[in-house]
């Protein structure tokens, strides 16, 4: 009975720097019974390079031999962190009896505080900080979800591979391909991935078939051209990402089989593999919505068994493959309703439309599946289509193309009313242009935005994610949602005109501060507060010291600045929840909610002291006198008991603030106030 696996026989490491490269962790297997590492390990992180040269190596190794006992006694895999505070899995891999291994992977931090700690504790293993001076690298940070999620799809995998290795080396059977095969295809079912079922697939057939080198193309729209999108064994390199024509090879059969051989060497370099191909293989995987998915093996010789087993397992994959082609599908229809809903929600809550424009290109590129779009609007002072939003193309360049009903393809499309759909441009004779380089196909729609008997702006998309031509439903679907658009833009420039009068009408059209009716609702609310909760409220009165000499010094434009910079300067000085208004002339009022009278008479000093400080003010009038305010505060309920008392005694307070001088704060006091009068 075989006690070991002689991994290196088979290609183990290869498979595992592909395994790694794929979820971008470390990996490696782990020999429970000599306690230690038994193939390199694959991407090892810099921390662990480092704890390894250290007297902790030795905790380390200790620690992990634990951790590889504990996931082998449970079976289940193992989570823990190492001394370099990484976090890592161990999958327990059960062979038979006699042989069990693990599966050493993960290494990462979960947050960057862990990397923090680590530098921390690496001083004092004597670990030199020139060693770990980088910051946290890209490839060592991921999250826990992760990190789990890779150990479950690895625990699937590593099992199949090494389980098929151990019977290879045992029987070497078609019983063991076929359980292996079986096994790997039940698992595929749960991979939620195209991408990772392809990688598992070539893994899996590159080892049970001990395959040279092999290749996963999917057709592009181009006639017969097909594009590499996953590839195995010696030529993996060379074939990452390229193209051939397989067609070609397809067109050389009567069509009834269910697999392709050619070993033409004209026949092959004509498909454009590799010029040292000397064989290939095609076995159909799924002819899905948009394209065919081949499996290419090369320069490997497959019996006739091997060639069944090959095209069942291609089949049963192929199915997984089109499970999760469905489940996209539908993934892609729950987000076009999710569109189509917020583009109608659009039409129901008004935005401000410097977010609607946006919201409104993005819901519908999504609708679309478009990559590049834009939102133009007509400005009617400047009698031109502006863009009000855009993707896919930088602003600058965008804000170029504003322009003018009838000029371009969107200026002709608002000037017509008629929605353009354009399969490609340099062909098609109604477009006196070629194609931009800024798209990346040459098929574009653009339709008007109508509202009731206008036109209101257009809509423009281009390069469907899918690299096809968009197509007359697109268009429909277009023209069915650019009502919903129109409505919605009209709501919000009516919304934010409505917002705008409603501030002109509350505020002050020289300061910009509130206005007097609005700062007296404001205060009738505060006191109603107070009362109700009991919390104080304080009022400032202030008042421009020697405004008529400024006045008559500087005119009403100097005495108008005046006002505005003081205005400004209040807005400066007090609280986010502090309310300044200009009471009437020279005099503004600040409301102080939930403020007492101590706290209010220390705000007051500061604001008093600041404006003379103020050398925007001061530098102004510098030849005349210095501007200074005087200040006079109450509060309720200790103060007064209503409204229009609240006013009556700051603005008293206020005549005392003058009277002693000015450049003041004088807080008014029930017992001294009735004394004097």
């Amino acid at each position: 009975m075989q006690k070991y696996l002689d991994l290196s026989r088979h290609r183990w490491e290869e498979i595992q720097l592909s395994l790694s490269s794929l979820i971008g962790l470390s990996l490696f297997i782990y020999d429970p019974s000599k306690r230690r590492p038994c193939t390199p390990v694959a991407n090892e992180p810099l921390p662990c390079d480092l704890v390894h040269q250290t007297e902790k190596e030795i905790v380390c190794q200790n620690a992990l031999a634990q951790q590889v006992e504990l996931a082998i006694q449970t079976e289940q895999i193992s989570f823990s962190k190492c001394q370099a505070d990484l976090n890592y899995f161990v999958i327990p891999i059960h062979l038979s009896n006699e042989i069990r291994y693990a599966l050493i992977g993960g290494r990462i931090y979960y947050h960057e505080d862990e990397y923090a700690q680590f530098k921390l504790k690496a001083a004092q293993w004597g670990i030199s900080a020139e060693q770990i001076s980088g910051p946290l690298e890209t490839a060592l940070l991921g999250t826990e979800a992760q990190l789990r999620e890779a150990a479950r799809h690895l625990q699937v995998i590593s099992t199949a591979l090494l389980d098929n290795i151990y019977r290879r080396g045992q029987y070497q059977t078609k019983a063991v391909h076929l359980a292996t095969l079986l096994n790997v295809a039940n698992q595929i079912k749960n991979i939620p991935n195209i991408s990772d079922i392809h990688n598992t697939l070539l893994n899996t057939l590159g080892i049970l078939f001990d395959l040279k080198s092999a290749c996963i193309f999917q057709q592009v729209k181009k006639q017969g051209l097909y594009r590499a999108v996953a590839a195995f064994g010696e030529k993996k390199d060379q074939l990452d990402h390229s193209e051939a024509l397989l067609d070609l090879l397809f067109q050389k059969t009567s069509g009834n089989e269910s697999f392709v051989f050619n070993d033409v060497t004209y026949d092959l370099l004509k498909s454009k593999f590799p010029p040292d191909v000397t064989s290939c293989y095609l076995f159909p995987l799924y002819q899905g919505r948009y394209a065919k998915t081949v499996l290419a093996i090369f320069d490997t010789l497959l019996t006739l068994d091997e060639i069944a087993m090959i095209t069942s397992f291609c089949n049963q994959a192929g199915a997984a493959i089109e499970n999760v082609d469905l489940q996209n599908q539908l993934s892609e229809q729950r987000n076009i309703i999710l569109a189509l809903s917020n583009l109608t929600l659009m039409t129901d809550s008004p935005l401000y439309l410097h977010h609607l424009h946006n919201n409104i290109l993005e819901q519908t590129l999504q609708l679309l599946q478009a990559e590049q779009g834009s939102l133009m609007v007509l400005d009617e002072d400047k009698n031109e289509l502006s863009v009000k939003a855009m993707k896919g193309i930088n602003r600058p360049v965008y804000e170029m193309f504003n322009t003018r009903p009838g000029e371009g393809i969107a200026g002709l499309v608002y000037k017509t009313g008629v929605p353009l759909l354009v399969q490609d441009l340099r062909q098609d004779p109604r477009i006196q242009q070629a194609a931009k380089p800024r798209y990346r196909t040459s098929s574009f729609l653009s339709v008007p935005l109508k509202l009731r008997n206008r036109i209101i702006g257009v809509i423009n998309l281009a390069d469907k994610i899918t690299g096809e031509v968009f197509s007359e439903e697109d268009l429909q679907l277009l023209q069915a949602v650019g009502s919903y658009i129109s409505i919605a833009i009209e709501r919000s420039e009516l919304y934010e005109k409505t917002e705008e009068l409603k501030r002109i009408s509350i505020t002050d059209p020289l300061t910009g501060l509130l206005n007097r009716r609005y700062f007296q609702e404001r205060l009738t609310e505060e006191i109603e507060r107070s009362r109700r909760h009991r919390i104080p409220v304080s009022l400032m009165m202030v008042d421009i010291d020697n405004f008529k000499a400024f006045n008559d010094h500087y005119g009403h434009p100097g005495g108008d600045e005046i006002l505005i910079l003081l205005g400004q300067a209040l807005r400066n000085y007090i609280r986010a929840i502090d309310v300044a208004a200009r009471y009437g002339g020279e005099e503004f009022t600040i409301i102080l909610p939930q403020t007492n009278k101590e706290d209010a008479r220390i705000i007051a000093e500061r604001v008093c002291k600041e404006i003379e400080r103020n050398e925007t003010l001061q530098k102004k009038h510098s030849d005349l006198m210095r501007l200074t305010v005087s200040i006079g505060l109450a509060t309720f309920p200790d103060d007064a008991e209503t409204f229009e008392e609240l006013i009556r005694n700051a603005d008293r307070a206020l005549y005392q603030a003058k009277l002693q001088g000015k450049n003041r704060v004088v807080t008014f006091n029930n017992e001294h106030f009735s004394s004097n009068t």
